[in-house]
C-alpha cells in the first residue's frame, strides 16, 4: 500500500511540474537554480548574512547587495576559496572578521531590523546567483570604502561606486 501510495504520490508530483512548465510559470532552468539554492547549507547563508550586516548595514539596499555579490563572485573565483564561509573567513579579507569585536548583531530595534534585512538580501543575492545572474557589480571581487586607498585598488580594475563603496575587478 505504501509503495503504490508512493508511486502516485511521484506521479502527480511530476504531472504538477510538468503542468508549471508546460504553461510557462516555472522554467526548467528556475527548477534546477531552486535545487541548486536549497544545497546551500544554512551554515553558508548565515555567513553571508554576516558579512551584509557587518560589512554594510549602513548602506543602502543597492550598497548591501553589492557587498553579497562581491562575496559569491569570491567563491566562483578560482583565487578564493569555493565556499561562503570560508569567504567570508579567509584570512583579513574583510575588515569586521579581525576587528576584535564580536560578531554578534545589534540588539537595539534599529540593529535587530538591520539584521532581518540582511537576511532577506543574503536570500534575494544567493537566488539570483544559483540562476546565473552576475549581479549588479559586474563580477567584482574586492571593494573597499571610498575613505580608504588601498595597496591593491588599481585604477585599471575599478568597476563602479554604490554608496561609499568602490567595486574592482
Amino acid at each position: 500500500m505504501k509503495l503504490m501510495l508512493r508511486k502516485i504520490a511521484t506521479v502527480v508530483n511530476l504531472s504538477v511540474v510538468i503542468g508549471l512548465v508546460a504553461f510557462g510559470i516555472v522554467t526548467i532552468p528556475e527548477l534546477s537554480a531552486k535545487e541548486r539554492y536549497a544545497a546551500i547549507s544554512k551554515e553558508d547563508m548565515h555567513c553571508l548574512q554576516q558579512n551584509i550586516y557587518f560589512e554594510a548595514r549602513n548602506q543602502s539596499i543597492n550598497g548591501q547587495i553589492a557587498v553579497g555579490w562581491v562575496t559569491l563572485h569570491r567563491v566562483d573565483n578560482q583565487r578564493f576559496p569555493s565556499n561562503i564561509c570560508d569567504v567570508v573567513w579567509q584570512s583579513k579579507q574583510f575588515s569586521w572578521t579581525h576587528d576584535g569585536k564580536a560578531d554578534v548583531p545589534n540588539k537595539s530595534p534599529a540593529g535587530q531590523r538591520a539584521w532581518e534585512d540582511a537576511g532577506l538580501i543574503a536570500k534575494v543575492v544567493a537566488f539570483e546567483w544559483v540562476r546565473g545572474s552576475t549581479g549588479p557589480v559586474k563580477g567584482a571581487t574586492h571593494y573597499h570604502a571610498n575613505y580608504v586607498s588601498p595597496f591593491w585598488a588599481k585604477p585599471e580594475d575599478y568597476l563602479g561606486k554604490v554608496g561609499v563603496h568602490l567595486f574592482y575587478k
